[in-house]
């Protein structure tokens, strides 16, 4: 192999074996939640709700959603782009997904629910899915991430992030 091209990208490791359901915390704030969909327009007849990153599973070219499936479509381009490992996914989909990102809508329903495209620029996409949370609620799970491709359609919302929880400091002289 020469040395200047990029090592081939590993399979998922046999100790990433978490249900598909598990969800994945976000490396900056190591809450479960990525953040909240904030509807800013009328247009998206649904309400906003936490983003969530799971496991995920993936079935085949185009089906699936979560890690697995981001991994498994892209693992060529991730490593090219300085993500090497499929623990690094997470870092990936969290240069995304950021305060103040833009939510936009295609306008093409599945199950009654809109997906949902978070465009952050030259750092990527991603697509999430709307999943009913009782009777009113909803919340999102990314389906996928990807770089390169400007999606059509109306700007609905934006990413509403948390802030990143402090590490309390000792009081002065309580170490001495």
């Amino acid at each position: 192999m020469s040395r200047f091209k990029a090592s081939p990208p590993q399979a998922i490791p046999v100790e990433f074996d978490h249900h598909e359901d598990f969800n994945i915390a976000p490396p900056s704030t190591g809450l479960e939640s990525w953040g909240l969909v904030k509807v800013t327009s009328q247009l998206l007849q649904q309400p906003g709700g936490d983003i969530y990153l799971r496991a995920g599973k993936h079935i085949g070219p185009h089906k699936g959603f979560g890690v697995r499936h981001i991994w498994q479509e892209r693992r060529h381009d991730l490593v090219k782009w300085g993500y090497p490992t499929v623990y690094d996914v997470a870092r990936f989909v969290s240069d995304i997904i950021t305060h103040g990102t833009n939510i936009v809508c295609e306008f093409d329903s599945m199950k009654g629910n809109e997906r949902l495209i978070v465009i952050r620029g030259r750092k990527g996409c991603a697509v999430l899915a709307a999943w009913p949370l009782g009777d009113e609620q909803l919340y999102y799970s990314v389906v996928t991430a990807y770089r390169n491709r400007a999606p059509n359609g109306k700007a609905v919302g934006m990413i509403e992030g948390f802030q990143i929880p402090e590490t309390p400091k000792a009081p002065e002289g309580a170490l001495d």
